[in-house]
């Protein structure tokens, strides 16, 4: 995975966008029984497998969470969708747009904690080694992200029993790397 925080031209942390690249064996098994041209995939069938893995996502809400000082920040509808074929390396990406409904204005005291992961922790999401995480857009001077990543042992070793039993457990949220994005100063 690979996130990219949008800043509008207020200097606001408005959106972020998302992109996924699947393990090859789910890539194969959205595509099974599909026709394969040399140039990979139609953009019909992508276009299709794009809208049903978002509507998908949409009850879960795009597997994100964004908070702002300690309280969560409410997203609307992902926008841009798109699904790619890597012929290369027999991969599907899906990549979108999570609008927040009210854009941010992360600072040293309030940084805004991004995590993108599966509730139910049956899908695992990591972050690329190289650049996990952009900033595009107007970024104010003086933000940065840092991302990370729990220790997976040190994890397991202290989880609550609620984790297991609990019919509302977030078990994947335990996993999640975090991305913070904090600024020096405010525009």
């Amino acid at each position: 995975m690979r996130t990219d925080m949008r800043f509008d031209s207020e200097g606001r942390l408005s959106a972020i966008g998302i992109s996924w690249t699947f393990d090859e064996f789910y890539s194969a098994f959205a595509v099974e029984g599909a026709e394969k041209t040399t140039d990979g995939y139609d953009e019909e069938l992508l276009a299709g497998l794009t809208d049903v893995n978002l509507a998908n996502l949409a009850e879960w809400n795009y597997f994100t969470e964004v908070v702002s000082g300690g309280e969560p920040v409410a997203t609307g509808k992902a926008e841009n969708g798109k699904s790619t074929w890597d012929n290369e390396t027999g991969r599907l990406t899906l990549s979108f747009v999570v609008p927040l409904d009210n854009p941010q204005i992360p600072s040293s005291t309030t940084p805004v904690k991004i995590r993108v992961y599966d509730p139910s922790y049956y899908i695992s999401i990591d972050y690329l080694k190289e650049e996990p995480v952009l900033m595009t857009g107007n970024v104010p001077a003086g933000c940065k992200v840092e991302t990370e990543t729990p220790n997976v042992e040190n994890v397991w070793t202290t989880l609550p029993e609620s984790a297991f039993t609990s019919s509302s457990s977030q078990l994947g949220a335990y996993f999640a790397p975090v991305a913070t994005v904090a600024c020096a100063s405010a525009t």
